[in-house]
């Protein structure tokens, strides 16, 4: 049971974490390899808003959300947008430009890792099993801004634009639906979400310059295993991770985490090349 309920909370984790990643490819078709720096620009926000300004929680996460919009806006317009056509651009100037941010935050923070407090503190019994509050938080917000987003892109019409043109981009601007704009919005939700998931992330885990590979390696498996275009696709996914990883790293190794990632990501690429719920990669 301790396996169950661990294997659930991380998954939710999972789920928020690759969540921005999975709408950008989902729509663009574009490999953004500086989505992890989102996730380490965001965890430091809130690191240095709260610990170290003495700021309330909430100005916190307004400011996680903040940079993790700004940041992603400015990668579109900076790189992204004049590269639309040409995913291996996107895919070599968002790589250089997530060292080039590794390397500013070394000299600003040093390479030394730094604990994040909590959100909230204190723990909880589930099942007789001990819970951190802040992971249960984590989960419930992952499956509220997840639904949310899921009920957005299903039931609104600009959410509905975004899904046809993750299908069909030429149909869409015949339709005279602007893909520039599409892509625009997508990438906004992204930071944002990448905005929360830093916050839970860092809490999660140790600050350092290098943490955003982690969570890009995570975001990249559970693109590939849900199937591309499926948001239900990746939230399945993301619980596939988490209950192979947190059985292997409590039964077996911790040191196995990210390699699971990558050993379900190769079996699903080999015996099923569409992944659970998507189109053939």
């Amino acid at each position: 049971m301790s396996v169950v309920i661990h294997a659930v909370l991380i998954s939710g984790l999972y789920a928020l974490v690759a969540s921005g990643f999975t709408l950008v490819y989902s729509v663009g078709r574009l490999l953004n390899l500086s989505y992890g720096t989102y996730i380490m620009l965001t965890a430091y926000t809130y690191y240095t808003v709260v610990q170290q300004f003495g700021f309330p929680t909430g100005v916190g996460f307004i400011s996680a959300i903040g940079v993790g919009i700004g940041v992603s806006v400015a990668t579109y317009f900076g790189i992204v947008k004049r590269f639309l056509n040409n995913p291996t651009a996107v895919f070599v100037s968002t790589l250089i430009l997530a060292i080039f941010l590794q390397s500013i935050m070394v000299l600003v923070y040093s390479e030394l890792p730094r604990n994040v407090l909590p959100v909230i503190t204190g723990t909880i019994s589930v099942f007789d099993i001990t819970v951190s509050k802040n992971t249960a938080l984590a989960l419930i917000l992952s499956w509220v801004m997840l639904g949310g987003l899921i009920a957005f892109i299903n039931r609104t019409h600009l959410g509905r634009a975004i899904r046809a043109t993750s299908m069909d981009i030429m149909g869409v601007e015949i339709c005279g639906i602007s893909t520039a704009r599409m892509n625009l919005v997508t990438w906004i939700w992204s930071g944002a979400l990448a905005g929360v998931a830093g916050v839970f992330f860092g809490t999660f885990s140790h600050l350092t310059p290098f943490m955003w590979v982690f969570p890009l390696v995570i975001s990249f498996a559970i693109v590939i295993i849900g199937g591309v275009g499926s948001l239900s696709g990746d939230l399945v996914a993301a619980y596939v991770i988490g209950f192979a990883e947190t059985t292997t790293t409590m039964m077996i190794d911790e040191r196995l985490r990210g390699a699971i990632a990558m050993a379900v990501m190769i079996l699903i690429i080999v015996f099923r090349p569409k992944g659970f719920f998507g189109k053939e990669i």
